[in-house]
């Protein structure tokens, strides 16, 4: 299948025209086709000399300082090294449309042009037929191209066999020994040759704008799948008119009516944060077949799982820094009555943006739930916590129906520790065992886990996010944000900071943890309130 993360005009990505605008995913696709051509190609090529030479010594007797050097033979090798340079350019290192258009227009040509070489050498017109039919036709097929680039590039490839094929009847006549094809029967058969290969074009042509086609939502066009989870996909999509790249979380087909509900539920209450943390929801709807989807902003960096993945423990000026962003994010949901629920590192995304460096964004509401509201209450639900053990307040395990803003407040904590740290508040082998540290174990100073001095004052503020029972805690994320400004190191990551960082690492640390699932899907877990009544 063609595809395009990516640059979102999506309507011809077939094309090879260098000014066409065509999406990362399909450069990618096409890299990818190229890179397999070549590497079939050094494979047979290599395979054809070494047997051919080896046949030459073995069975016919031709010294190995004369088979190795013999243009019978030697062709095969030149074929060989020239594959290979090919299959490494197009290895590793992205290249451009425009590039990959000329390592595709020259590879095809110049392997035409030692099969026509050593077509001649030999005087066999009918291997140079066959190689010239063989070559068009394969190279349509796993090449992705428009009809009208591979009928006349075929016909380049192809034009010349009439003329080779008429030298070797001139010589054949003169050395009266032989036999020849007509002249005409190759020109007829290098047409059939273009022909062919603008048909195979054609039709597999064809079926891509039917992919196409089906992978559309509305005015979307859904272009690569980048994450799943137990409720559903998010994919990567353009829009057709605004040519903008957007993530759309679809919900499988065989999620129950509770599925349903919370992912409605999700869309409904993240529809009505607008500030700049939070992110962004465009536009809902539902499929001709009646699944539900919504459609977000696409993002661009590493969640904070990523960048500790990669970096380790950040200093406390971006700790600070980033914190404070989530508690902009937090604040306004809270004021609208709406708790989040899994504030956790994967929902905490990194961002790199045009004069706003490191800006943070609050993902995955599918937990949200307004404060007062209520759930329905099931025999199979009664029991049941939601959260992520490694970031849940105390509060949320034994009493998840009474939480408030203040349980999210511990959660950011917790990821603060970690940001500041590179370690969890709390560990262990199980849930259970991690939410009872959480009920009962008072968290270790941050300097001491680190082995190191921090600054007090910013340690002194995550351990009281951290507090067990919530009155401990800030009021709510105004009031932690004020705490985290006034923090000695509150203005000293600045924007040229952030600049440096990303420019110094922003390419690796999206290549060492690209992000899979841009909504958070996968990490959420579901305890059973029984279970922690053990440990209570």
């Amino acid at each position: 299948m063609e595809l395009p993360p990516v640059k979102p005009h999506f309507s011809s990505p077939h094309s090879f025209d260098a000014t066409s605008h065509v999406s990362e995913e399909a450069r990618a696709f096409l890299q990818a086709r190229l890179e397999l051509l070549y590497r079939a190609l050094f494979f047979l090529t290599s395979a054809f000399y070494a047997l051919t030479t080896l046949a030459a010594i073995l069975v016919v007797g031709v010294p190995w300082t004369h088979a190795l050097v013999d243009p019978a033979y030697a062709f095969h090798l030149i074929g060989a090294l020239m594959s290979l340079v090919f299959w490494m350019v197009c290895r590793k290192t992205p290249r451009s449309v425009r590039t990959l258009s000329w390592l595709d227009g020259a590879g095809l040509l110049g392997v035409l042009f030692l099969l026509k070489l050593d077509a001649y050498f030999d005087m066999d017109p009918l291997s140079l037929l066959l190689g010239t039919n063989g070559a068009l036709i394969s190279h349509a097929v796993i090449v992705p191209s428009s009809v009208r680039r591979t009928f006349w590039i075929s016909l380049m490839g192809a034009l010349p066999d009439g003329a080779v094929v008429a030298l070797m009847a001139l010589l054949h006549a003169r050395a009266h020994s032989g036999s020849a094809v007509p002249t005409l029967d190759a020109v007829l058969w290098s047409a059939v040759a273009v022909f062919m290969a603008t048909l195979v074009s054609h039709v597999i042509y064809g079926l891509r704008k039917e992919v196409q086609a089906a992978r559309k939502l509305g005015q979307y066009t859904l272009l690569k799948l980048l994450g799943a989870g137990a409720m559903g996909e998010v994919y990567l999509a353009s829009h057709a008119l605004l040519r903008r790249r957007t993530a759309i979380k679809l919900l499988r087909a065989d999620v129950d009516g509770h599925g349903l509900e919370r992912f409605e539920r999700e869309v409904q209450l993240t529809s009505q944060l607008t500030h700049p943390n939070t992110i962004a929801i465009y536009d809902y709807g539902r499929t001709a077949d009646g699944l539900f989807y919504y459609v977000m902003e696409y993002l661009e960096g590493v969640d904070l799982d990523g960048l500790l993945a990669f970096s380790g423990p950040q200093s406390p000026a971006r700790v600070i820094h980033i914190l404070r962003q989530a508690c902009g994010a937090l604040e306004e949901a809270h004021g609208l009555g709406l708790l989040h629920r899994d504030i956790k590192p994967a929902n905490l995304f990194l961002c790199r943006r045009r004069g706003m460096p490191d800006m943070v964004k609050v993902l995955d509401f599918g937990l949200v739930k307004e404060v007062g509201g209520s759930e329905e209450v099931t025999p199979q639900r009664v029991h049941m916590v939601v959260g992520t053990p490694l970031y849940m307040a105390p509060e949320a395990i034994v009493s998840p129906g009474r939480v408030d803003g203040r349980a999210d407040l511990y959660s950011l904590g917790a990821v603060g520790y970690a940001l500041l740290t590179g370690c969890h508040v709390f560990e262990g082998r199980t849930s259970v065992e991690i939410c009872s540290h959480h009920l009962h174990t008072t968290p270790s100073a941050p300097s001491a886990r680190l082995g190191r001095e921090l600054p007090r004052d910013l340690c002194d503020v995550l351990l009281r996010c951290l507090a067990k029972h919530p009155d401990d805690r800030f009021a709510n994320a105004r009031e932690l944000r004020t705490a985290l400004e006034a923090c000695a190191d509150s203005s000293r990551w600045t924007e040229v900071d952030a600049d440096l960082w990303w420019e110094a690492n922003g390419s690796k640390v999206e290549v060492a943890r690209p992000r899979k699932d841009p909504s958070a899907l996968t990490g959420t877990q579901t305890l059973v309130t029984e279970l922690i009544g053990r440990v209570a």
